[in-house]
């Protein structure tokens, strides 16, 4: 691999870096605003969340053409490129590669974590549905570990992907 073509793509490690630093950012932030329930924030975020990660994508797209493997198809990952970079940059290329691994298991703990509390607060919504519209039971018991446990499968209210 040419030190031209390797220059390229620690710069393109850089801003995939930078745009996954922005990403957790989005993460953090949709948090705070599920808590608060700010939803104009909520689809600001949505907006942003999605420009990042086509940004991510072009990214990736420009890292395959660096290596000439645009025209094979799901054959590109961090992975292989850490194996074409030649010895006396391993090092360097490294760390980037471990700090965006790191960065992706951060956005996709954040990530799980959202959509816990997404259906939480609908199945508590649910709830409050069904006790106002004079339900005979409650859907909700008390487990031996004082958590709620649904009873029945009965949904007023559900995510929508």
């Amino acid at each position: 691999m040419e030190a031209l073509t390797v220059d390229k793509i620690e710069k393109l490690f850089y801003k995939k870096i930078m745009l996954y630093n922005d990403l957790l950012y989005c993460f953090e932030e949709e948090r705070k605003s599920l808590i608060s329930i700010d939803l104009n924030k909520l689809w600001k975020l949505s907006k942003e969340k999605d420009e990042i990660c086509d940004q991510i994508k072009s990214i990736r797209q420009e890292m395959s053409v660096a290596i000439k493997a645009e025209n094979k198809p799901n054959a590109f990952n961090l992975s292989l490129i850490m194996d074409l970079i030649p010895g006396k940059y391993a090092d360097k290329f490294k760390k980037l590669y471990l700090r965006i691994l790191k960065l992706k298991g951060e956005i996709e703990i954040l990530r799980k974590q959202n959509i816990l509390y997404i259906e939480d607060s609908l199945e508590f919504m649910d709830e409050m549905i069904s006790i106002l519209t004079g339900e005979d039971k409650s859907r909700y018991i008390y487990n031996d570990r004082c958590h709620f446990k649904p009873s029945g499968p009965r949904l007023f209210l559900n995510r929508e992907v």
